[in-house]
């Protein structure tokens, strides 16, 4: 019979005929605990708890076992970003899933100009057992110190650190990505970075972007191939208004194939040459980097290196709960992600 109040662990417990004690552990197990249940047991408990439809109260958890229970995930990027990619998120969730906890979403002020002073309350109240962190620019870097302050375990998440991070071997992918254009019969291929307007130049933006020019220059050193970098100045990263200059072109043009920094950026190139007339890839290739939403969604498929964000959001959480059994001093080595060549139809 279901209770017309709100069903406790001594309610399951006097249901299945245990203690109290074991149907914690059954519903919330810890690794240290010395009561060991059978498979049949634990099952049986949480038929009955569905049964009594129990909800644990996540307040008395937390004071019992100094646990909030919440992992906190902070994109650590300014601005309106609608179009921001949702695998990292999605594997945090199923792991955060997984372990019965939730998932405090955290980011900053659209029109933020100080980032130490507008950092989210969260931080500082220290109702969370960890926090991932998605990184997109050297933002990250900026608020490093303030978010040790709290003592929080941290995972750097598309971020490289000696520990504590997952993040993507952009040198190594960059390199696979500009040997597969190499051994096309390509000669002249170029690497393009994106700037926007307003936004920090090349070389103090997201490690990514050293990381893939330098693949890149690697591999055509290697096969005695002039080496061309040139950075594409736009409005924003998509949009109505978002167009190649007609310098920028006029530099594209003098290759056979282009590198993109991202799909973003490729499929720009990509709509320009198709106001042009410039068919692709007979002549101009096209590739680049993510193989998330904006490849998927392009005018044709693009060749591309598909980071695999899901997996890296699910390690990413796994570190997390790892780090919030450890403490903040806990130290677990950085894992590095390869990415996969996906052959589209502007190679």
């Amino acid at each position: 019979m279901i209770p017309s109040r709100r069903a406790t662990i001594k309610d399951i417990a006097l249901s299945a005929g245990l203690s109290t004690a074991a149907v914690s552990q059954a519903l919330r197990p810890h690794p240290n605990s010395n009561i060991k249940l059978q498979a049949e047991t634990i099952e049986r408990v949480k038929r009955v708890a569905s049964e009594l439809n129990y909800q644990p109260h996540a307040g008395a958890r937390s004071i019992r076992s100094n646990s909030f229970d919440t992992i906190g995930y902070f994109t650590a990027k300014t601005g309106l970003f609608v179009n921001s990619p949702t695998g990292y998120l999605a594997g945090v969730h199923d792991i955060a899933e997984g372990h019965g906890s939730r998932i405090t979403l955290i980011r900053l002020p659209a029109d933020v100009d100080d980032i130490t002073k507008a950092m989210p309350a969260v931080f500082s109240e220290r109702n969370l057992d960890a926090l991932v962190i998605e990184s997109y620019s050297d933002l990250a870097r900026q608020i490093y110190d303030r978010v040790q302050l709290s003592r929080l375990p941290l995972v750097f998440l598309n971020d490289r650190h000696e520990t504590n991070s997952v993040y993507v071997d952009d040198e190594w992918a960059a390199g696979e990505l500009t040997r597969h254009l190499i051994e096309k019969g390509y000669q002249r291929i170029g690497f393009l970075h994106r700037h926007t307007e307003g936004d920090p130049p090349v070389k103090k933006m997201h490690h990514s972007a050293s990381d893939r020019e330098s693949g890149y220059r690697k591999a055509m050193r290697r096969a005695k191939l002039p080496v061309s970098c040139h950075t594409v100045t736009t409005k924003g990263v998509v949009g109505l208004d978002v167009e190649l200059s007609a310098a920028d072109w006029k530099m594209i043009r003098q290759h056979d194939a282009v590198i993109a920094y991202d799909d973003d950026l490729a499929n720009l190139v990509g709509r320009t040459a198709y106001d042009r007339g410039v068919r692709v890839p007979r002549s101009l290739a096209i590739a680049s980097f993510n193989g998330d939403y904006a490849s998927l969604s392009a005018w044709r498929r693009l060749t591309t290196m598909q980071i695999p964000s899901y997996e890296m959001g699910k390690r990413a959480a796994g570190m997390a709960f790892e780090l919030s059994k450890g403490g903040a001093e806990t130290a677990i080595p950085s894992v590095a992600y390869r990415p996969t060549l996906i052959v589209g139809q502007t190679t």
